[in-house]
Parts: structure tokens; C-alpha cells; sequence
């Protein structure tokens, strides 16, 4: 680098009110390495130094900038220059008067590759502190670089995620829901064996694509954890009962350990630590056959002062080789145990999943394991007792009829490109009493919606269609109707769509691949209150 600064002009900047300190920089410079050839530009106070630099059409190797100017101070050069990325164009060294390091501090933190006290102005040292400018800076400007690249690459994969995600929600939703229709009809006993196994496996595939979702979103840092008052015991009792199937499919006893001293109600983020709790179980129960499974939830005894909530699942399974126990915490790596569980396969990001989501609410994940003697997975989570809140006036009241009551004579418009999803969606909730009408891109649902104002119960609109958007097509329906319930259908599984379906006037969203159940009684309701207007 030496060799190339010898043989062509190094152009230097001086910025500096004082024409004096500018001449004793240039002879520092010019004395300090007298066989280097040097061009400098001047300029006697920020604003004119900061536009020499960004209308030169030459480059310059560095610019030595006084830290205590009128008009544009040194560190007010340095925020400009900085700008768009953060990183300086150029390398600084700040020039100041003080012998306190504590002047140039903030310069440093602003960019400055380093600084200078004008006593300090020495020939033998000037030259040098210019060389290890230039060369942090282009170090600076290619961590600067990868780390652009990397973050780039990260957006694209979290891209192509929720890409792959939709495009196999979509299927998925007629997958699921032919199965569902299936098993509504008469089959076989062989039949039904057949469509339970197709539709189990669809839902596993669901589960996949979640995982691949929140760990795309724990890599991104744009998974966030929503604290909320809940009910601590009927957390871990419901999930245990969730999880009694599996149990007994598996033929292990599954038990709940609770200490009844821990608050009833506690201020966490309730879905989180229940995906924490049904994934530890279900590991447990999937490796341990005939075995026994206890969850225990009690308080840290360790922590007085910041209390912890501390839960650990306990087996006596297969257990896990001691080499194995941190990798399994990492994606997509499974322990040699596998091939030891009833039912093998997974693909590894479960734990990786859990112990991000433990560490984001604030506590920590640990395993203890023997082979052939069973595991204890165990995590903690900030204790914050809580008092539950008063029932909200918005919170849904329960049905009044059945669901196959309430939607007879209701009518229903459906706006889906997809043929399939179509005819899903025409099919369950005709199965259930309710008529349908469909129309296949937003224009048509705006337009129909706009000419037949009273004959529609609701809307059930997708989020993806051709000419207009569901979303904007809510949002235009807004503007002259705003009683009609609009539901949106989503295969984006992520907070941040719900929050943009809901801006636009949405009334309900439904994630895909539809759950018969959860569309069957969100449209029962406004048939509930469609019918409570007409008695009234």
C-alpha cells in the first residue's frame, strides 16, 4: 500500500478556520514522508470542506477536519458525511485543540477513523496516523459491505420463506379441507383410516412451514413476544390434556406437577410458552414409548430477588449422548436418539425454535440427559404476577343456536381465484345450511358488494387475487359500506399481515389452510347478529 501511495498524488483535505494549523499539517506531511507527492485542498470551515467533498470529481484519500469551527463544527461534518449508510465516504482524522481524549470521543463514535491534538502536529507521526486512516476505513467500508450482503441475504431468505409459505398454505387449504369433508361423510372404516392419515400428515406439513416461519423470523430479529395477563395452571393443564392422544397413541403416562404457591395469574406471553411446552412435551413423549413424562412448574429457587418461573419436562426415555446436548439446540441437527424414537423423523428446528423464543422472553433453556436413563428439558421465564382484566365488551358471547341453525338462509359472497379453494370454501359452508356466491379477483367483489349492498350476511375475501388485492378491495368497500363483516383469508401466517387486514376495515382474519370449525363459527356469528337486529 506504501508502494502505491509513492507512486501517485495523495489528496488530502484540510478543513480548519485557522490558516496557520492548515500550513503546519501540509509541512508535517510534506517533512514526515518527503518522497510522497501530495495535493492539498483547503477549505476554512465545514460547510465549504463538506462541498469540496461531494463535488469532486477526483477522489480524496483523506480529510483532516478541525473538531471546533463556526458555521459546521467537526462533528457536524462528520453526521453529513456519514449519511445515507452511516459509514463516512471518507476517512476522518478530527484535528483538535484539547489534550483530553474525551473531545474526540464522539467524533470516533460518529466515524472518524482517528484523531489528532494540534501539539501533537509532529512529522514523524502525522504521516502515519493519515496511512492508518485509510487503511481502517477500507476495512470499515468491507465490514460495512459484508455486513449489507448479509443482511440482504437474510431479507431474501426471509423473502423466499413467506413465498414457499403461501404458495403451500394455498394447496394445503384444499388439501385439508377435501379431507375434512371426507371425514363429514360415510366412509368405510379402511376409508376413513386412509383419509385421517392424509389429512394428519397435511397438518404435520403445516407445522413444517410454521417452524420454517418463526425461525426465518427469530434469524430476521422481527419476531417480537407480546406480554398479557393469563391464568398459569390452566396454561400447562390444557396443554397436557392436548397432548394426552399422543400420550396414549404412544402408551406413555403423562402427568402435571404444579406448585400451587406460584401466582395464579402471571404476565408473560402466553402463546409463546405454551409452543415452548407442547414442543418439549411432544419430543418427550415421541422418544420415550411406554415410558413416563412429568412436566413440573415451580418457582426459581436460586433467584429471591428476580424471580423466574421455572419449568422442566422430565422422561425416562432413551436420554440424549453428552456430545449431543448443545447441538440439538442448533437448526435443523437431530441426536443419534432419533432412530431410537417410535415415531423417528422432524426436522430439528423445534428446540432450535424454543430456546430463541425462551432467550426473547427473557429467561433460558438447559437439558440434562443420560442414555438409556431419560431427559430433563428445562426453561425459565420472568415471573411477573398479574391481575387478569375485566372482560372486554368486544369479547364474543356465546352462539345462541347451533351453527347449522344460525347459517340457514344465510347468504355469503366469496372472492378466491383459486378453483380449488373455491369450492372448499362453497362446500362447508353449503354442508352447514348457508348459501354461496363467488366472484374471482377483487373488482368483481367491489363491484358486487357496491350494486347488491343487502345480500350478503358477510364477505370472505382472499388476500392474493388478480386486478385488486383483498385488502384493497376491504378498504375501498370501507368507503361506502361500513357494516357489511368482511373476512380475510391469508396464507401469510405473520402479525404484520393480520395488523395491515385489520387497518383496511377487516373484520375477522382466518389463516391458511382453514379449519372447518374456526370458519363455520366466525360466520355463525354474524348470522347470530344479523338475526338479533331482525327480532329487534
Amino acid at each position: 500500500m506504501n508502494t502505491k501511495r509513492k507512486d501517485r498524488v495523495q489528496r488530502i483535505l484540510l478543513i480548519d478556520d485557522c490558516e496557520e494549523d492548515r500550513a503546519r499539517v501540509r509541512s508535517a506531511l510534506m517533512q514526515g514522508a518527503p518522497e510522497r507527492r501530495y495535493h492539498f485542498l483547503e477549505a476554512d470551515n465545514g460547510e465549504s470542506g463538506l462541498e469540496l467533498c461531494l463535488n469532486q470529481s477526483d477522489p480524496i484519500d483523506c480529510v483532516i477536519v478541525d473538531l471546533h469551527m463556526p458555521r459546521l463544527s467537526g462533528n457536524d461534518f462528520l453526521e453529513q458525511i456519514r449519511r445515507p449508510t452511516g459509514v463516512p465516504m471518507i476517512p476522518i482524522v478530527v484535528l483538535t485543540g484539547s489534550t483530553m481524549n474525551n473531545d474526540a470521543g464522539e467524533s470516533l463514535q460518529l466515524g472518524a477513523q482517528d484523531y489528532i491534538t494540534k501539539d501533537s502536529i509532529y512529522p514523524s507521526v502525522l504521516f502515519r496516523v493519515v496511512d492508518n486512516a485509510i487503511e481502517r476505513h477500507e476495512l470499515l467500508k468491507e465490514v460495512h459491505e459484508s455486513r449489507q450482503s448479509a443482511d440482504a441475504a437474510n431479507q431474501a431468505k426471509s423473502s423466499l420463506v413467506g413465498s414457499i409459505s403461501h404458495e403451500i398454505r394455498t394447496p394445503m387449504t384444499a388439501v385439508l379441507g377435501i379431507c375434512e369433508l371426507l371425514l363429514e361423510s360415510d366412509l368405510s372404516v379402511d376409508q376413513e383410516e386412509l383419509v385421517r392419515t392424509m389429512r394428519d400428515n397435511g397438518q404435520y406439513l403445516v407445522e413444517i412451514l410454521n417452524d420454517l416461519l418463526d425461525l426465518s423470523k427469530l434469524e430476521a430479529g422481527k419476531l417480537e413476544v407480546d406480554e398479557e395477563a393469563f391464568e398459569l395452571r390452566q396454561l400447562f393443564a390444557r396443554s397436557i390434556e392436548l397432548m394426552r392422544v399422543r400420550a396414549k397413541e404412544n402408551k406413555t403416562t403423562l402427568s402435571l406437577d404444579f406448585d400451587e404457591s406460584l401466582p395464579a395469574v402471571v404476565s408473560a406471553d402466553p402463546i409463546r410458552v405454551r409452543q415452548v411446552v407442547l414442543n418439549l412435551i411432544s419430543n418427550a413423549i415421541k422418544f420415550c414409548p411406554g415410558g413416563d413424562v412429568n412436566v413440573r412448574v415451580r418457582t426459581q429457587a436460586d433467584k429471591p430477588s428476580n424471580p423466574f418461573f421455572l419449568v422442566e419436562v422430565v422422561d425416562n426415555g432413551c436420554g440424549i449422548p453428552r456430545h449431543d446436548l448443545e447441538r440439538i439446540f442448533l437448526p435443523f441437527i437431530q441426536s443419534e436418539t432419533k432412530g431410537k424414537a417410535k415415531t423417528g423423523g422432524g426436522t430439528g428446528l423445534g428446540l432450535a425454535i424454543c430456546r430463541r423464543l425462551v432467550m426473547l422472553m427473557g429467561g433460558s433453556m438447559h437439558v440434562e440427559s443420560e442414555v438409556d436413563q431419560g431427559s430433563t428439558f428445562s426453561f425459565t421465564v420472568p415471573l411477573r404476577p398479574a391481575e387478569m382484566p375485566a372482560p372486554a365488551e368486544s369479547e364474543r358471547p356465546p352462539l345462541s343456536a347451533s351453527i347449522e341453525e344460525l347459517l340457514q338462509d344465510c347468504k355469503f359472497l366469496i372472492a378466491e381465484d383459486t378453483a380449488a379453494t373455491q369450492m372448499i370454501l362453497k362446500r362447508i359452508i353449503e354442508a352447514a345450511g348457508g348459501k354461496t356466491d363467488i366472484v374471482a379477483s377483487g373488482v368483481e367483489l367491489l363491484d358486487r358488494v357496491r350494486s347488491q349492498p343487502n345480500e350478503f350476511t358477510a364477505v370472505i375475501t382472499d388476500i392474493q387475487m388478480p386486478e385488486m388485492d383483498g385488502l384493497e378491495a376491504t378498504e375501498k368497500i370501507r368507503q361506502f359500506n361500513s357494516t357489511i363483516p368482511i373476512v380475510v383469508l391469508t396464507a401469510d401466517a405473520v402479525s404484520e399481515t393480520k395488523q395491515q387486514a385489520s387497518a383496511a376495515g377487516a373484520n375477522d382474519v382466518l389463516t391458511k389452510p382453514i379449519v372447518r370449525r374456526d370458519l363455520l363459527e366466525t360466520l355463525a356469528r354474524y348470522c347470530d347478529i344479523e338475526c338479533d337486529s331482525d327480532c329487534n
